[in-house]
């Protein structure tokens, strides 16, 4: 087990010193891709998402029991002026799945890389989740039972003479003609479920009790390919770019003594549009996901939807630096 840990922090470790490494130099062709005069940018932003896992027999499809995240909407505001970025956001009052239950929720995530390459460590901590009652829309706390997981999305782009994933992604460059390209993920990924005192009867499917109170650890390495498109209309001032992800993967759980290798399997899919011009920009973003993960026991999906909106403002620098720094 320490063995296995220890191969993919150093893994880990790799990949992020690699993504240090000086990229040489890359070419754009400027009748595609347009860069904006403003480099700097202030944006307000908000979204609401849900979060659900579905627990079946590894051999039926049908979700026989599920658990859900109380996810919420959310409003933040973020400002980036030279290399300084600053971000804040909140939770808004009242818009829980279940208004009556407090749950915590953490999650980090950095983006950095260049145009060829994008690196996106992440973690995620979800304490406590919600079980559906049999009323529609009405849920119980499930109280004690904490997931946790972190890894790295690894992104490689192809065709970047052509194709700007960051206009697809962020609106920060200008699509100016239709292109599309081909992009390829990795992420190594560790999962846990803890559940430190396990109550009979408040789990009603005994396989899911079995699993939960079982305390599972596992680690996994995905690989998937996809494709994304940029619809670019008015020399780009509005753009549409859909784009799809699939693949899978080994997974391997480290504290039940099995060392047999299961697989794991993803596919995502997410469309970006809106109005993209010199000075203002507003985007709409609609994200889907589908984890399977076939565990021993029984096996878990977890399926994450997502829909926001942004929108911003570009800045020049100022005249004079800020403090003498910036």
């Amino acid at each position: 087990m320490g063995s296995v840990r220890l191969s993919y922090y150093l893994f880990m470790l790799a990949v992020c010193a690699i993504s240090q490494l000086p990229a040489p130099a890359q070419r754009v062709d400027t009748s595609f891709i347009k860069s904006f005069e403003r480099p700097n940018v202030t944006e307000i932003y908000t979204g609401i998402s849900g979060t659900r896992f579905n627990f079946h027999r590894a051999r039926d499809r049908r979700d026989d029991y599920r658990l859900a995240a109380n996810n919420s909407g959310y409003l933040g505001a973020y400002v980036n002026y030279k290399w300084l970025s600053l971000q804040y956001a909140f939770n808004i009052p009242g818009t829980q799945l279940a208004r009556n239950i407090k749950l915590q929720y953490t999650s980090f995530r950095f983006r950095f890389g260049g145009r060829r390459m994008t690196f996106i460590p992440f973690y995620s901590s979800y304490n406590g989740l919600l079980i559906p009652a049999e009323h529609a829309g009405s849920f119980a706390a499930f109280r004690g039972i904490k997931f946790n997981q972190a890894g790295l999305d690894y992104f490689y782009y192809t065709n970047t003479r052509r194709f700007s994933f960051r206009a697809a992604h962020s609106f920060s460059e200008q699509q100016v003609k239709p292109a599309g390209a081909l992009f390829f993920m990795a992420t190594p990924m560790w999962q846990k479920i803890s559940w430190p005192t396990p109550t009979t009867g408040l789990v009603s499917d005994p396989a899911t009790y079995d699993l939960l109170a079982s305390g599972p650890e596992w680690i996994s390495v995905l690989v998937r390919a996809g494709y994304a498109y940029s619809f670019s209309f008015r020399q780009g001032a509005w753009m549409f770019s859909p784009a799809v992800v699939a693949g899978a993967g080994p997974l391997r759980e480290i504290n039940t003594g099995n060392h047999r290798y299961k697989i794991a399997t993803d596919m995502q899919a997410w469309l970006t549009g809106g109005y993209n011009g010199p000075d203002y920009y507003a985007y709409l973003r609609a994200s889907w996901q589908e984890l399977r993960t076939n565990l021993f026991l029984k096996n878990m999906d977890k399926v994450n939807m997502a829909v926001s909106l942004t929108v911003g403002h570009r800045l020049h620098h100022l005249r004079k630096k800020i403090l003498g720094v910036l």
